[in-house]
Order: structure tokens, then C-alpha cells, then sequence
């Protein structure tokens, strides 16, 4: 790099475009994305295209989370993500849909990662559902069913697989973050001890017998993630972080998957749960865009992942937990909508786990989750 020493100051475009001076990735054009809250990103528009590409992305992280500073999160997290992205990479066919970034540089000593873009004109797929236009029917099926697929086989790949599994097995800090942020906070916020706005005045009260099976699923919940040796995950797979590209003539060319500092040893119910629980949460929240995408999408996502994993109906459950979980306890801090639907939607979340808990598998099968059961 063109640098000497760490007085650049890559949390700034000026800093960035000194420090690609005279690489291969010199820049006529450095322009800060917004959508990622723990790293500092950007498009590079190169001075001569590399591998043929015009654009690049650069992400350079401090030891913290750039949209909330007092978050410490370590910096060994680029690791981690330049492993995952090279071993998935590696395993996918060349002609998947559903794809993740060439990593062309990574800078442990200044923290920079240079990858592929995704793409000028790619959406997430969170925003792409919410756009005004509506989302055609099939797209949306054609997007789950991508989807399912390449989670399912990443999913049945990555169980007991120890090339991969030992490229990540270090990232304790990852088990640590996710434990925390829905079953580290989940009795608290349906008990009230967090004092949310939307959840006060009134005190939104949660039935004590639920509680307790909250409380029960979290230490349960907790002690798997942090002990998980041999399954590898995602650890962030959420509609925000997919990114949708379309052809010219609106087809599905690719969908990007990104940031993969969470990719760790853990439970892969967590991966299908988010991302259950976020899309259902577009379809809840959003009814006038997303009413009968957000379904088109879960049910061809489930139909493929079953197909591709084959998950056990222990895995299922959790799934079914995971999607709970994320609703009641995101639910009440994502702004989803005014009170009222903040209200509703940790109720739901509440059921809903509450659900996943007590079920046997024959009611599993009435349930959000029961596609994943069902035979074909």
C-alpha cells in the first residue's frame, strides 16, 4: 500500500483515496454506502478496472461498531469474514444465483478489506420489496426459492466440516454478540426491566407463564450457541444484507450475500429464523407492498432449504424460537411501525416462541414453520 505508517484516516473519504494511491485499486471516485452500521464502507471507482471490474468495495473496520461506538467489536472480525467469504466462494458453483464477493486485498495491519461490488445498481433486499413499484409474484417466488437453496446446501455443507469449521472456530466474540442480542435481552424486554418506549405507558404485560418459558429458551438458547463446535453458519442472514440484482430485462441475475463477520460455529436454526422472521415482519408491517410477496418468498424459501438440508424437527423448533425471538425482541427496538404494531408484533414473537417451545412435531406442522416438515 501506498502508505507507510497508520496516520491515514480511513474513516474518511480523503484518507481512503491516499491510501490507494499508486495500487491497483487508485480511485478516481471514493463515495461513502450507508446501509452497514459496523464498518466503514465505500465504492471505489477505479482508475483502471481490475479483473475487469470498474468498481469496488472497500470496508475498513475500526474496534468498534461505526454506528455505535461505545459497541466494542474486535477487529480480528475481518478475519473471520476474509475466511468465510474465501471457503464459501470456493465451494459455490460458478453459475449460483445466490453468491458472495471476491476478496481482492485484505490489509490486517490497517484493517481493509477490497472486494467485489455488488453492484451500482443492486438493492437489498429489504429495500427492494418496500420500493413503491410492486414486486412481481414470480420474482418474489424465484427469490425465496434461490435463497433456500443456498442456505440449505451451505447449511449441509458446513456440518462437520472442519476446513471451514476451524477457519471461524476462534470467533467466540460472534457466538457471544448473537447470544446476547435476542436471548441476552429477551426476558428483560418481555418483562418490562428494559422500560422500551413503545412496550410503556401502558406497561405492555406479557403473561407470567410466558416469561418463564422465555426465560427457559434463553439460558437453553444461550449454552447451544456458545458451545457449538462443528456446524457452520452465516450469523447475519437478513434481508439487509442480500443484495438483489436485476438484468435489463428484470430478471434475477444475482443475489449478493454480504457481511459475514458473524460466520461462526453455531446453530443453523438461527440463520433460517432471521431470516423468517425479518421477512415476515415485511409482510406484517408493510401489508401494501409486501402482503403477498413477503409469503411467495417464506414459502418457496422453506420448499427449497427442506429439499437442499433435510433439517431434523429439533432444528425446526429452534428455527421456529429463533423466529420468535427476533420479533419479539427486535420488534420492539427496529422501528417497525408506530406503537401500536411495535406492541402487536412482540406479542406475536412471544406466541410464536412460546409456540416453538411447547409444540410436539405434529403441531409444528400447523405451524409458521411447518413447510420445513412437510414431505413433497
Amino acid at each position: 500500500m501506498s502508505t507507510t505508517n497508520n496516520a491515514i484516516d480511513l474513516t474518511t473519504e480523503d484518507g481512503v483515496r491516499a491510501y490507494l494511491v499508486g495500487t491497483s485499486f487508485e480511485s478516481i471516485d471514493v463515495l461513502p454506502l450507508s446501509g452497514g452500521t459496523a464498518n466503514y464502507v465505500y465504492r471505489l471507482r477505479l482508475a483502471i478496472p481490475h479483473k475487469g471490474r470498474g468498481t469496488l468495495v472497500l470496508k475498513h473496520a475500526q474496534p468498534y461498531v461505526k454506528d455505535y461506538k461505545a459497541l466494542k467489536f474486535s477487529l480480528e472480525r475481518q478475519t473471520y469474514e476474509v475466511a468465510a467469504l474465501k471457503h464459501v466462494r470456493e465451494w459455490l458453483p460458478s453459475d449460483s444465483v445466490v453468491t458472495v464477493p471476491e476478496v481482492h486485498l485484505f490489509d490486517e495491519e490497517l484493517h481493509v478489506i477490497v472486494m467485489d461490488d455488488a453492484g451500482e445498481d443492486a438493492v437489498p433486499l429489504k429495500a427492494f420489496l418496500k420500493q413503491s413499484g410492486p414486486v412481481d409474484i414470480p420474482l418474489a417466488r424465484e427469490i425465496g426459492s434461490a435463497l433456500g437453496e443456498f442456505l440449505g446446501k451451505m447449511h449441509k455443507w458446513g456440518q462437520g466440516n472442519k476446513k471451514i469449521c476451524d477457519a471461524v472456530k476462534g470467533n467466540i466474540e460472534a457466538q457471544q454478540m448473537s447470544a446476547w442480542a435476542f436471548y441476552g435481552r429477551l426476558v428483560d424486554t418481555l418483562s418490562g426491566n428494559h422500560q422500551l418506549a413503545k412496550l410503556s405507558d401502558p406497561l405492555l404485560v406479557v403473561d407470567q407463564e410466558n416469561v418463564e418459558v422465555a426465560r427457559v429458551v434463553a439460558k437453553e438458547t444461550t449454552e447451544l450457541l456458545m458451545h457449538a463446535t462443528d456446524t457452520f453458519v452465516m450469523g447475519d442472514f437478513w434481508p439487509g444484507n442480500l443484495m438483489i440484482q436485476l438484468d435489463a430485462e428484470s430478471k434475477l441475475k444475482n443475489i449478493f450475500v454480504l457481511d459475514w463477520e458473524l460466520a461462526k460455529n453455531g446453530l443453523i436454526s438461527t440463520d433460517i429464523g432471521q431470516f423468517c422472521a425479518e421477512i415476515h415482519l415485511l409482510g406484517r408491517c408493510y401489508p401494501e407492498r409486501c402482503k403477498e410477496t413477503a409469503p411467495a418468498i417464506l414459502d418457496n424459501f422453506m420448499d427449497e432449504y427442506k429439499t437442499a438440508c433435510e433439517p431434523t424437527v429439533e432444528v425446526v423448533r429452534r428455527a421456529m424460537i429463533q423466529w420468535g425471538t427476533h420479533m419479539a425482541v427486535l420488534g420492539a427496538r427496529v422501528d417497525w411501525g408506530d406503537k401500536e404494531i411495535t406492541r402487536e408484533v412482540t406479542r406475536e414473537g412471544t406466541r410464536i416462541l412460546v409456540d416453538g417451545y411447547k409444540s410436539e412435531e405434529s403441531k409444528l406442522k400447523e405451524t409458521l414453520v411447518g413447510r420445513l416438515l412437510e414431505s413433497f
